[in-house]
């Protein structure tokens, strides 16, 4: 066994000492520096292993480690710079399409197209327009609809005055939501008519209204994202009972929202509608409208919107049968096209699909 002679105050040394069961000597304090550098000497004689073992395991892990997730290219250098403009040729697609979905906040949606003109108090302030395209083509992509509630009243004339629009039941305090993107350009009231009401345009060249509310969420100017809530449903202005009144409007004028939106099924009939002249006329037929859209773009088709769509409203008294032999047609594709039963009860002003 082998002693080693150390200083008391190298408490690193003595402890390393006393961890491998060495017999360890402590001599006085006035020990001379050789013999402390001969302890030196010994303890590296003693343990080369454990000097170097660790700084060289080390070293082999890390030359190791950098090997395994070395990353290696295999190809030509032309083929990774082709790849690196794609990449940024995507992305820069991506950044155009982002920005052509959305305008700056002090931006007024379709201002061109509406001459300048915005207007915070009246619903039709369009009258001095001189220009007015003969077809125009909107997009309906992103469409939500306002209200679940099923279609009570129709769009045309009514009690001796024209109805704009369609009304759509929900009860006092339901949310109502944005059908599209867009930016509030009224929120009014008016007593003898809608009540507390919304007008909102859209990028998309309509403008929406929203009437008979009890409550506002949004306030003028405020931009808004299809979907979002912006009102509260109730029975205000002219009404007879908790309703949404619904208006799709281009340049002013009112177009049947039935011609745009599939009430029955919450979606738009087609991703584009084109308004024309046609667009304006009102139903004068009894309670059937032929609803004319655009192309469609993608080879899928919904089976609820393909082709010609014709419309017919239930009046009272109306049997599926007097339907169906009225508009050409059987009642099981009736019941079919509606999804209902053969039994089902038809109720005044609902809309049945006939084509």
């Amino acid at each position: 066994m082998k002693f080693l002679i150390i200083n008391c105050g190298y408490t690193p040394i003595y402890t390393l000492m006393m961890k491998y069961n060495l017999s360890v000597t402590v001599k006085n304090v006035s020990l001379q520096a050789k013999k402390i550098v001969s302890i030196s000497f010994i303890v590296t004689m003693l343990f080369p292993a454990f000097a170097f073992g660790k700084v060289k395991q080390d070293k082999y892990n890390y030359a190791k480690a950098r090997v395994k997730y070395k990353q290696r290219h295999s190809g030509n250098v032309d083929a990774l710079y082709a790849d690196g403009i794609k990449i940024k040729r995507d992305l820069f697609m991506i950044d155009q399409a982002q920005m052509d979905r959305t305008y700056k906040a002090d931006a007024i949606p379709s201002d061109k197209l509406y001459g300048g003109i915005w207007n915070e108090e009246f619903v039709h302030c369009y009258k001095s327009l001189e220009n007015f395209p003969d077809s125009f083509r909107v997009n309906l992509n992103g469409f939500r609809i306002p209200t679940m509630g099923y279609v009570t009243s129709n769009f045309g004339p009514r009690w001796g005055r024209m109805h704009s629009g369609v009304d759509l039941k929900l009860n006092v305090g339901d949310t109502v939501y944005a059908a599209f993107d867009g930016k509030v350009r009224v929120r009014s009231y008016e007593r003898g008519g809608y009540g507390n009401f919304l007008v909102i345009r859209h990028p998309n060249g309509l403008e929406t209204v929203y009437g008979h509310l009890s409550g506002f969420i949004v306030d003028v100017d405020q931009n808004v994202k299809s979907g979002q809530p912006i009102a509260l449903g109730g029975s205000t202005g002219r009404s007879t009972g908790p309703h949404l009144h619904f208006e799709t409007r281009f340049l002013g004028r009112a177009i049947d929202p039935t011609r745009i939106v599939d009430f029955e099924n919450k979606v738009c009939h087609r991703d584009y509608y084109i308004v024309d002249t046609r667009s304006f006329s009102p139903n004068r037929s009894g309670g059937s409208s032929e609803i004319l859209y655009a192309k469609y773009s993608s080879r899928s088709h919904n089976k609820y919107t393909s082709g010609r769509v014709r419309t017919h409203r239930v009046s009272n008294g109306d049997t599926l049968a007097e339907i169906a032999q009225r508009n050409g047609t059987t009642v099981k594709k009736l019941c079919a096209l509606n999804k209902i039963s053969k039994r089902a009860t038809l109720r005044p002003g609902k809309n049945l699909r006939v084509r």
